[in-house]
């Protein structure tokens, strides 16, 4: 039997497997290039970039990268190390306006603040009548796992088991608010709640990524996305006249730049906050100004990528 697993290699042979595959190391030395993966970045993280380029498929090169320098991977890692801290932030203050929504809502209708949650939770058990997955049960235990926390053990330990809302929105994961919002949208008759609600899954995917310290511009091909651009986020793109048809409909055919996309545009309508909106908006213009340090123009696809992302957050932000 052949032995197919990859066995890990040292720095120098890191370095000689990357000249293998016709890497350069003209912008970048082979000694700093060790220094780099030695303190700043491990191997199979820096390498995942490489996704974003072709391949010669015919000639003495064959296989190997076109136009690839090591340090075209080193900035590619960092801008990227930079873009998850700003989504993850983003992504904090979506999940945080998100909740103030929904209490805002329930106040507009005159909730007393605890049924509303007990037919929640009965329509969780509506839920796990018709899906495989008990939802009721699921959402009984992220309560009652938090009973031992040092941030919200307390609410837990007063509020069990007849929570008010508010004390339910701050122990609830972000999901699990995400299920509430569309339950909120479908008891009031909402269809932008419910609309806003697809959104926040998505935002809640992109901030799960960032917060995992997931690649996110290791793979910006085309035709990636499974599902069409949510309609709410369509019609605000089309408005923008620096980005034409062509190039709205090929960039968010791609599912890291819709689900970036989509985290944009959720923090520009939920959030009411101009402060968290004016730091929000100095996070991404320093983001699109690290864009450009580096030169993209002969890869296609980052170059228009991030310009495509340039003209939404000078337009929006």
């Amino acid at each position: 039997m052949i032995d197919q697993k990859k066995h890990l290699l040292t720095i120098g042979k890191q370095i000689e497997h990357l000249k293998s595959k016709g890497i350069a190391f003209d912008l970048v030395s082979e000694k700093d290039a060790f220094s780099y993966l030695q303190n700043e970045s491990h191997f199979f993280k820096l390498i995942a970039y490489r996704k974003n380029y072709q391949k010669y498929e015919y000639g003495d090169h064959a296989g190997q990268y076109i136009h690839l320098e090591f340090g075209d991977l080193e900035d590619l890692t960092e801008i990227d190390r930079f873009l998850r801290s700003v989504l993850l932030q983003l992504s904090l203050d979506v999940e945080y306006y998100a909740k103030m929504k929904i209490l805002t809502v329930i106040e507009e209708h005159h909730e007393d603040g605890y049924q509303i949650v007990v037919d929640f939770m009965d329509y969780l058990k509506d839920v796990n009548k018709y899906g495989k997955v008990n939802e009721f049960e699921r959402c009984k235990n992220d309560l009652e796992r938090n009973r031992t926390s040092p941030y919200c053990g307390e609410l837990v330990k007063k509020y069990s088991p007849n929570y008010p809302v508010w004390v339910f929105m701050e122990i609830v994961p972000f999901g699990r608010t995400i299920s509430f919002y569309k339950f909120c949208g479908d008891r009031y008759h909402d269809r932008e709640m419910i609309r806003e609600h697809y959104l926040l899954k998505t935002c809640k995917d992109i901030r799960n990524a960032a917060a995992h310290n997931n690649c996110i511009l290791n793979d910006l091909h085309l035709h990636t996305a499974k599902y069409r651009v949510n309609p709410l986020v369509a019609q605000v793109l089309c408005q923008i006249p620096t980005i034409s048809k062509s190039s709205r409909n090929k960039r968010m055919s791609n599912i890291r730049l819709q689900q970036i996309v989509s985290l944009l545009y959720m923090h520009n309508k939920i959030v009411t906050s101009e402060k968290v909106h004016q730091a929000a908006s100095l996070l991404l213009h320093a983001l699109d100004q690290r864009f450009f340090i580096h030169d993209y123009h002969n890869n296609s696809l980052i170059y228009e990528s991030f310009v495509f992302l340039h003209k939404i957050i000078d337009w929006w932000f």
